[in-house]
């Protein structure tokens, strides 16, 4: 199970995909509480 994230083709912000990783990061976690196996980004 994973997630995925489009920040947009424009995007050249650093700062926005810095933000989309750890927006998934609260995804994976808890995705892990629910008991799922997170593991592709």
């Amino acid at each position: 199970v994973g997630v995925s994230f489009h920040v947009g083709s424009g995007c050249t912000d650093p700062e926005t995909f810095v933000q989309a990783i750890s927006d998934a990061r609260c995804v994976f976690d808890m995705g892990a509480e629910l008991g799922f196996n997170m593991y592709l980004l």
